[in-house]
């Protein structure tokens, strides 16, 4: 990592804290994003400046305003002409009750899997071919769901659970489709599950305890930074895995890529 710029969104808390931490010390330029304001994770920039020499930045964006995507990437690329790891840590638990994002988008949705695409297209162009990286921080809970795409928003079968868990398995299938764009001599590409991770997004839906943030980070990292099996693969608490029946399928992929596509076109 010595040398390499990384991008890291949602790097304020839980795992991406903790990521953000471990990036510190071995980066050249870690850009780190949240959604606080400068003063309110000063005390993180100042923790992260003093874990390593990397050249540190912090951008401010709301995922729930895809308009503030864009200006990310565009600050991203005024402090950098090239991206080394693009990490898309960002996300939120499913809300109790379905909420809708300033764009009109299912919420949920939006900030896990619609602003990861969008941010991931906006930097391709200072992506290195072919070392560099972009790690989707998925979830395990994509096995457990079908994403309806004639009702990719859930207006009619909403659950917190069932919200996060279809969004996290968009995630895991673009990283399939943006393999297969990129490839052979593009940017690779790898989604990941980092476990069951005791974090504030864990406990708002699940009555579960799991490892500490500092162990979804190693995985995290380890994805940005070590060799991967194949470039749209899937990662599951640190090792490869077969990801749900649905990703597997090609045509559900491209009809996904044909939504997300129209959902974005007003920011592409």
């Amino acid at each position: 990592m010595n040398g390499s710029t990384v991008v890291l969104t949602g790097a304020t808390s839980g795992i991406g804290e903790a990521a953000a931490r471990l990036f510190a010390a071995t980066a050249g330029r870690l850009i780190i994003h949240g959604p606080e304001s400068q003063n309110r994770v000063a005390p993180l920039l100042t923790a992260l400046s003093s874990a390593g020499r990397a050249e540190l930045h912090y951008v401010r964006a709301d995922f729930d305003d895809l308009d503030q995507v864009v200006s990310l990437a565009a600050r991203i690329r005024e402090l950098t002409d090239t991206v080394d790891v693009l990490v898309n840590n960002a996300g939120r638990p499913g809300a109790e009750r379905r909420t809708v994002s300033r764009n009109g988008y299912e919420a949920t949705l939006q900030t896990n899997y619609l602003a990861a695409v969008l941010l991931t297209r906006h930097l391709a162009t200072v992506l290195p071919s072919p070392d560099g990286r972009v790690v989707h921080v998925a979830s395990a809970t994509h096995r457990s769901v079908t994403l309806d795409l004639e009702d990719i928003s859930l207006e009619r079968d909403y659950s917190p659970v069932r919200a996060y868990a279809t969004s996290k398995l968009a995630m895991v299938a673009h990283a399939i489709t943006q393999a297969e764009e990129w490839r052979p001599e593009g940017p690779q590409i790898v989604s990941i599950s980092p476990g069951v991770i005791n974090t504030r997004l864990l406990h708002a839906m699940f009555a579960v305890h799991g490892a500490a943030p500092e162990h979804g980070a190693k995985n995290l990292v380890d994805a940005a930074t070590r060799s991967i099996p194949i470039s749209g693969g899937y990662i599951d608490d640190g090792h490869p895995a077969e990801p749900s029946a649905q990703v597997r399928d090609p045509a559900f992929r491209r009809r996904l890529h044909t939504v997300t596509s129209r959902l974005l076109a007003d920011w592409m």
